[in-house]
């Protein structure tokens, strides 16, 4: 299974992405993406502005992420065309937050992860069926592995969104036994506790996505990937002197390999690199601690300077965030480097004495935001000393 990928796989050459090895055999897609741009950008600044209200966008912003899916990892125009029209007729009641508002397995599944997750989950309501899918250690080990090549001339999809998600989501819940009306198979961790260690790739320390390009297979350094492996298994993989220097060494490419999005930096993806960097904190060699803290100080920096504003307003997101993610992922970084809390500056010794007004700003942008949201509620959750009760987010 997985193992071989050590041996077979080349390292994909730098600078090489997925999306353009699709839009070459798929240019239609590209016009597709082009001609929709607009309207999708347009569509997004409509629910920033709901939910700078208070309001529930969270059913749109399923069918908003579902396009986005389709646009940049699928082939299928009939597909996106659909999704686009979904979007379009997003005030109709078979969009209401409370309707199940994506048919794709592995979306529908993470957007309903941290509700399973939440100490307050509906324990008394009906069990999530849907997870029944893979809820056989066969049927697990068969859907793991079938994530992990793409092959993009057979059928045009790219699968490392959904072997982001899918792995993410299920070690946690499977590891976790959650949400806690609903009965794991007892082998499932086994099964995943496997996949992973064998996944790991141990020159790189990274974790990521394959491709079989022209009877080529390449593998990629995944940011993401390898934050959420680390991350949900509290920092228990290994080979992390390599990870390390490869973390170090993707700084200035393009996500998801490498720390920059569109737009250059983000405080989504320099959480990921904070966590990383604590988690190998421990196993780094002093070269690589002196570079770990020269990037966490410039990470903070333009946190501070670029990203928010002294009245605690976010200006610097991700493209396609929405407010309670783009608050999470700021305040969650800031958490993770002890902005807040000096018992976790694990990498300085620095004072930050004006902690505590950001945080009450934070607080008082959080109030404006989507409450039932769980981002907003992780977020606010973040801003204080003590961590929350309940497994990591």
């Amino acid at each position: 299974m997985c193992t071989a990928t050590h041996t077979v796989s080349a390292p994909a050459p730098f600078g090489w992405n997925p999306r353009t090895a699709i839009a070459m055999r798929f240019p239609e897609i590209v016009e597709l993406a082009r001609s929709a741009d607009h309207e999708i950008r347009t569509i997004g600044a409509e629910l920033d502005r709901r939910e700078a209200r208070g309001g529930d966008t969270s059913c749109p912003r399923q069918v908003l992420r579902e396009l986005r899916w389709r646009l940049e990892y699928t082939a299928n125009t009939d597909a996106i065309r659909t999704t686009l029209a979904r979007l379009r007729n997003r005030d109709a009641p078979s969009l209401s937050p409370a309707a199940a508002c994506t048919d794709v397995w592995f979306l529908k599944l993470d957007a309903s992860v941290d509700h399973m997750l939440a100490a307050d989950f509906d324990e008394q309501g009906r069990p999530p069926r849907f997870l029944d899918r893979i809820n056989d250690p066969g049927r697990l080990k068969d859907y793991l592995e079938s994530l992990l090549v793409s092959r993009l001339d057979d059928d045009g999809i790219d699968r490392r969104k959904e072997l982001n998600f899918a792995t993410a989501d299920l070690i946690r819940l499977i590891l976790w036994r959650r949400p806690r009306n609903y009965t794991w198979d007892p082998g499932l961790e086994t099964v995943i506790r496997r996949f992973v260690a064998e996944w790991q790739d141990p020159a790189t320390g990274f974790f990521g996505a394959d491709y079989l390009i022209d009877g080529r297979r390449l593998r990629t350094v995944d940011l993401s990937l390898t934050f959420h492996m680390a991350r949900y298994l509290e920092g228990g993989i290994g080979y992390w002197p390599q990870l390390i220097d490869t973390l170090l060494s993707i700084r200035d490419r393009r996500y998801p390999n490498g720390w920059l999005d569109e737009i250059g930096m983000t405080n989504h993806n320099n959480y990921d690199v904070a966590v990383l960097l604590q988690f190998g904190w421990p196993h780094m060699r002093p070269d690589q601690r002196r570079r770990a803290e020269e990037e966490l100080t410039r990470l903070l920096d333009w946190c501070l300077t670029a990203a928010i504003t002294p009245a605690g307003e976010i200006v610097a997101r991700a493209i396609g965030e929405s407010w309670p993610e783009s608050y999470y992922f700021t305040i969650a970084f800031l958490d993770t480097v002890g902005y807040f809390d000096r018992a976790k500056r694990f990498w300085t010794e620095m004072d930050f004495p004006e902690a505590p007004i950001l945080r009450a700003r934070f607080e008082d942008r959080l109030l404006m935001l989507p409450e039932g949201d769980p981002m907003t509620r992780m977020a606010r959750a973040r801003l204080h000393p003590s961590p929350p009760a309940g497994p990591p987010a």
